[in-house]
């Protein structure tokens, strides 16, 4: 290694290397999670189960702010499908739920379709 490109010579405390990584990490990730969906009577909800903010009249989250963890592939269409789901709710046309197993192909291990 000739010389090191960053944080720099000025970083040499665990306070300044903490403030550097705050002003330049970033991550790869889009933002999600950050409003749990719960019971009104959790205290880390945000959000009940039809997205409305708790304790905030009128005011719903139809987001990837309300996903319960990152998702495996990029978050635009799941983002588009709570926006549906939400929207339904509030439309009042909200799917019957279907307790139907998932169907799983049975040669899912040795071919892709």
């Amino acid at each position: 290694m000739k010389h090191e490109i960053q944080p720099g010579a000025e970083a040499d405390s665990d306070e300044a290397l903490d403030a550097f990584i705050r002003e330049h990490a970033e991550s790869a990730y889009h933002p999600c999670g950050t409003a749990r969906m719960g019971a009104a009577d959790d205290p880390m909800a945000v959000v009940d189960p039809e997205a409305r903010v708790i304790g905030v009249e009128g005011l719903r989250v139809a987001d990837s702010s309300i996903f319960p963890r990152v998702t495996n592939g990029n978050t635009n269409a799941p983002s588009i499908l709570v926006g549906e789901k939400v929207a339904d709710h509030i439309l009042g046309r909200v799917l019957p739920r279907d307790n139907r197993p998932p169907w799983i192909n049975p040669d899912w291990r040795t071919a892709q379709r």
